[in-house]
């Protein structure tokens, strides 16, 4: 969840498959791959399908029910409109596509027909917890087609709103009890926690193994959940306890990014460890370096001192997880709600998207991990989304294979999917915004997607 003074809102998007016959449209586009978000409604959830050209435009969209839940709740946390954050809720694998069910606390597997794009829904599983918002994966060491599966339950998203001068009175989510000494934010629940899974690309079949860790939430549930290149290591962003709209955020809690040694025979978890810092309370979405071990995170909820925090880049050594450097987005004299992160496929251009300010900011990565803006103006550093899109509404961003186009969700109110075209030193152009067609309701919140994901023809 995300908030300044910001109002939150919810996007979808949808495009669709081509004839399973052809890969040319009816207009005689080449069709190049699919992308697919969950609507992550207040009913039964859906996965929308996305229709991708080679010119990067988006064609026909198609709609997947779930069976299960989607997570949006407008009648849930104040000003913030049931409003709460991840990454990866979406992943292909093999022929086969998983979306976390965030109200149905379910992970729904699909049959991925990766000649058209169509999804077949095969079964959905349990997701060991309460509120699945992040699945990873990696390859187990025995087997070509045997995976384990990670998923981050989030349980709620706590926070406080208001309560400073002329701000208004104290509001406290889920209620005042959940805050106050030996509460529930002290808590350690089994519903809060990352769940492991084994994984069959070859049949489909996803079986639940155990519980890996769970947390208090004092430090708040996950957010995402990302293994390293080559598996050996599994990092968790959580929420902290965030304090929103007020000058003076004396109820805010830091959040944490831990990092465990994974043991890929026997899918443990062990050696853990973590990072936090006062100030910052909302790690939402983070990018592991493709070659180095070290993390690019994405933080909200910054008090002002903290406004150069936006991006945190955490080096691990196996013994302890430390800030290395820290980065300000978009013009850097505003906290724009930074929540969102990519690597492109080459591992040199680092995007974050904020959810406040409607922006996507551009770093590059050069072979040591070394982290700059691109470019250090309004121009290159980073780019908005359409003029006139409302505060609080930007997430997830997907970026093509070829490192030539990166989609980003208008999540939370305008319910639409914007392409921006990327130039050779990676920084980005608005080429155009799609409305997802299914995201029929209207108002904040109505919607949530979550995810974001795609593959080439």
């Amino acid at each position: 969840m995300k908030l300044m003074s910001l109002n939150v809102a919810i996007v979808s998007l949808v495009l669709a498959g081509c004839s399973a016959t052809s890969a040319m449209t009816n207009s005689g586009k080449q069709v190049a791959g699919y992308l697919y978000t969950s609507l992550n409604g207040e009913t039964t959830n859906q996965v929308v399908s996305f229709e991708r050209y080679e010119d990067g435009t988006l064609g026909r969209q198609r709609t997947y029910s779930t069976g299960s839940l989607g997570g949006a709740n407008r009648s849930a946390g104040g000003d913030a409109a049931g409003d709460f954050d991840c990454q990866g809720a979406v992943q292909i694998i093999g022929e086969y596509l998983l979306v976390v069910n965030a109200g149905g606390n379910t992970v729904t597997v699909f049959d991925l027909d990766k000649d058209n794009g169509a999804l077949t829904i095969k079964k959905n599983v349990d997701s060991g917890g309460t509120r699945p918002v992040s699945i990873a994966f990696t390859k187990k060491s025995s087997g070509a087609n045997e995976y384990w599966v990670v998923v981050g339950n989030q349980w709620n998203n706590p926070n406080v709103q208001k309560g400073g001068a002329g701000e208004g009175p104290i509001e406290m989510y889920p209620n005042a009890a959940f805050h106050a000494p030996g509460g529930g934010h002290e808590q350690r629940l089994k519903e809060r926690n990352i769940f492991l899974f084994s994984f069959n690309s070859s049949t489909g079949e996803l079986s639940p193994e155990r519980a890996i860790d769970t947390y208090v939430g004092t430090h708040g549930g996950p957010t995402t959940v990302e293994f390293n290149s080559d598996g050996t290591r599994l990092g968790v962003a959580t929420w902290g306890i965030a304090h929103f709209a007020t000058a003076t955020p004396t109820h805010q809690k830091p959040s944490r990014v831990y990092v465990y040694d994974f043991d890929k025979t026997q899918g443990q978890a062990t050696n853990t460890r973590y990072f936090q810092e006062d100030g910052i309370a909302g790690s939402i979405g983070f990018s592991w370096d493709k070659k180095a071990p070290q993390l690019y995170v994405s933080n909200f909820n910054l008090i002002r001192e903290k406004r150069d925090h936006s991006l945190t880049v955490l080096r691990d050594d196996g013994h302890s997880t430390i800030k290395v450097a820290n980065f300000g987005t978009g013009d850097g004299n505003d906290i724009d709600e930074a929540c969102w992160t990519t690597l492109d496929p080459s591992g040199e251009n680092l995007y974050v998207s904020s959810f406040g300010g409607n922006l996507i900011s551009t770093f590059h990565v050069d072979a040591r991990g070394q982290v700059d803006p691109i470019g250090r103006n309004a121009e290159t550093a980073y780019v908005r989304r359409k003029d006139g899109t409302p505060a609080g509404d930007t997430k997830d961003m997907y970026v093509t294979l070829d490192g030539k186009f990166l989609y980003n969700l208008g999540a939370y109110q305008t319910f639409t999917v914007s392409r921006f075209d990327i130039a050779e030193n990676g920084t980005l152009t608005l080429a155009r915004e799609y409305r997802v067609d299914s995201a029929t309701e209207k108002g904040a919140g109505a919607y949530n997607f979550l995810g974001l994901t795609g593959f080439d023809r």
